[in-house]
């Protein structure tokens, strides 16, 4: 009977501020975990905050005398670009790391605020070749995207792209001291930006509910998760106000904190090697996948199926793979590999490249053959 029982340990330590209009907390939560007149190392991209002036009321609110700036991040940040960030944090005698940006922005400064007292270059870290013992500077986490998550987990992305090499940094001191979650923030994402990002998340959300490392909490919040982005994934896309924004920004952050325990698998491994080798968008790339890996998950879950079901709206697997894939058409997703630009001589690629430790994860064992198989009809 024993065995039948729950049994898990929950990670997320992460204070989350959660609403329109709370960007302008930022300074209050900067001086309670860091003081007053602490020194800031702001981490941005390179130009859509000072385009939109968030950057200047940032800045205002914070105080420009107190902050370096760092806007170079940029989408699938290198390991070279986070060693030029935390040199630059170090000479600055920064106390307190705060990103303001997409998943990249925030993976990036997550590495800075963690290595910025450390010895070792990223690579090294991301490699094993060092270990990462203890905490980092505090980190203040601030989402402009609703889908990376980035800022209740403790893990970061890194990218070697010419190399064709994902890497990664996964501890628990990297999880954000704070994550500030402004919905307002969203609402200059593209139509486009919206819908890949919410599809990370949504894919993430259903990854994680299949997963064998599931638990009751995190089956709880992924449920919400799924049934939040079927309501308004396509909405916050395709008409992009405030209300369905708002949910959409909930969402992903509440799928971060449940795969903070329960982590993407399957369809994040296939994503990985279509993003280096085929230059796609990391959503797009993760959510191709989804209705295929989800009908091979489903025989080794049919006991949480139904509740799947409700959470789509939906009676059946053949419902829900049609409503999944209906949400990605409206939202001007892909949905087959050939519509991406792959052929039948891209499989094995494709196959080979596939990060297969994360298929693990999955509650029915994926062989090379049945994933090359899977990949064909996906074509």
């Amino acid at each position: 009977m024993e065995q039948f029982l729950p049994r898990f340990t929950w990670n997320n330590p992460t204070r989350v501020i959660f609403g329109v209009g709370r960007l302008a907390e930022l300074r209050a939560h900067v001086d309670e975990i860091a003081g007053e007149g602490s020194r800031i190392f702001l981490v941005t991209g390179r130009s859509s905050l000072k385009g939109r002036g968030i950057l200047q009321r940032v800045l205002d609110y914070l105080g420009e005398g107190r902050v370096t700036l760092f806007d170079q991040a940029s989408p699938y940040p290198s390991p070279d670009l986070a060693d030029v960030a935390t040199a630059l944090c170090r000479e600055a005698g920064s106390q307190v790391v705060v990103a303001i940006g997409g998943g990249s922005v925030m993976d990036l400064a997550k590495v800075v605020a963690l290595l910025s007292n450390k010895e070792g270059t990223a690579q090294e870290f991301s490699l094993g070749e060092r270990i990462i013992e203890g905490p980092g500077l505090p980190f203040i986490a601030v989402p402009t995207t609703s889908g990376s998550s980035s800022e209740v987990t403790m893990s970061s992305a890194l990218w070697d792209r010419e190399g064709k090499q994902h890497m990664g940094l996964s501890s628990r001191h990297m999880f954000p001291t704070v994550a500030i979650v402004d919905p307002e923030l969203t609402m200059s994402m593209s139509k486009s930006l919206a819908a890949v990002t919410g599809m990370d998340a949504f894919t993430s959300a259903i990854e994680s509910y299949w997963s064998t490392e599931a638990e009751p909490v995190t089956d709880g919040i992924n449920l919400q998760v799924i049934q939040i982005f079927n309501t308004n994934l396509d909405r916050s896309s395709i008409q992009g106000d405030i209300e369905s924004r708002t949910h959409c920004a909930m969402a992903a952050t509440m799928s971060g904190i449940a795969y903070s325990n329960s982590r993407p698998n399957a369809c994040h491994a296939v994503g990985i090697p279509l993003t280096l080798y085929w230059r796609i968008e990391h959503g797009q790339a993760v959510g191709v996948t989804l209705t295929t890996l989800l009908r091979w998950a489903a025989p080794g879950i049919p006991h949480k199926m139904p509740a799947l079901y409700t959470a789509l709206g939906v009676q059946d697997l053949d419902g829900a793979c049609a409503r999944i894939t209906q949400i990605m058409t409206r939202c001007g997703l892909e949905t087959r590999l050939s519509g991406l630009g792959l052929g039948e001589g891209d499989i094995d690629t494709l196959v080979e490249n596939t990060r297969w430790d994360r298929t693990r994860a999955l509650p029915r064992p994926l062989g090379q053959d049945d994933l090359r198989s899977l990949l064909t009809e996906l074509l």
